[in-house]
């Protein structure tokens, strides 16, 4: 369902049912605390009619899974190589930071006392960081310097920084949509309860990389050396930053190009949903 479709449902739905309103009943308001798969939080909910209720609220989780942890659940390391066509290969420790939720509004159509029907549209919170910590110094060749012999320059694993793969979604305005067993707000009584199931379309994800470290500032010759004598090797030791660092983002973009094609089929964000509600007060229009 694209977004113009889903904006006309919406309109439709809510011109529909305002003309199941009650001149007597009394308008409801109140809040609902909730529990899902996109994260916790809150509604403040607005009940003009019998079946109809409009909410407005936020929900937000946020969790880090470190390499080990991964490890106990896929059974095999998550350490990832990059090769390095200049000395040893550059290995790096993975670990993740996870958030997600939404900031929503949403119409509730309750026709019968125990199911209802719910849509509307959010704000998504998305974004996920995934971080490789390098556990191998990056080495270059070694070099002669006049006066001084021979050096082995390299940037330690300390200086060489992280490897990062951003995930955010390329469409920040969701559309939703779900079925609930139990009441949307509270019915007869001061207080409710419901499953609901739904789904956020939320399009497609868009990965980034870079890493950062990269340059001959963090150069460790292993003796100290003036900078006039660095300078008489910059050219080389340039050109082989140039090196490795072209070879990283081709290996990199190629294992993002990789992950974006696995996760492209993966258009829907799915919500499972415990809310309760509370009636705070209600008043005739």
């Amino acid at each position: 369902m694209n977004k113009k479709t889903f904006v006309l449902f919406f309109t439709l739905l809510i011109s529909t049912i305002g003309y199941t309103q009650n001149n007597d009943f009394n308008h409801q308001i109140g809040i609902s605390a909730k529990a899902s798969t996109n994260g916790f939080g809150g509604d403040i909910y607005y009940r003009p009619t019998k079946m109809v209720a409009f909410k407005a609220g936020a929900e937000y989780i946020s969790f880090n899974i470190k390499a080990s942890t991964l490890e106990r659940y896929v059974g095999e390391s998550v350490n990832f190589t990059i090769r390095n066509p200049i000395g040893d290969d550059l290995t790096f420790n993975s670990e993740g930071k996870f958030k997600t939720g939404a900031l929503s509004l949403a119409v509730g159509y309750q026709p019968f006392k125990a199911f209802y029907l719910t849509a509307g549209i959010g704000k998504y919170l998305f974004a996920s960081d995934v971080t490789g910590v390098p556990i191998s110094d990056l080495t270059f060749e070694s070099q002669n310097i006049p006066d001084i012999g021979t050096v082995n320059p390299k940037i330690s694993k300390e200086n060489l920084g992280t490897y990062n793969i951003t995930i955010n979604p390329s469409n920040s305005i969701i559309p939703y949509i779900g079925v609930g067993l139990g009441s949307f707000v509270p019915q007869n009584k001061t207080i409710s309860f419901a499953l609901e199931i739904g789904a956020y379309y939320v399009g497609n994800y868009v990965l980034q990389s870079d890493i950062s470290g990269l340059n001959t500032e963090n150069i460790d010759y292993g003796i100290s050396i003036t900078q006039d004598q660095k300078d008489q090797i910059s050219d080389i030791i340039n050109s082989r930053i140039n090196i490795v660092t072209t070879v990283l983002d081709r290996e990199v973009n190629d294992i993002v190009n990789d992950i974006n094609k696995k996760i492209e089929p993966y258009k829907f964000y799915p919500v499972l949903k415990f809310t309760i509600g509370f009636r705070a007060f209600e008043f005739r229009k």
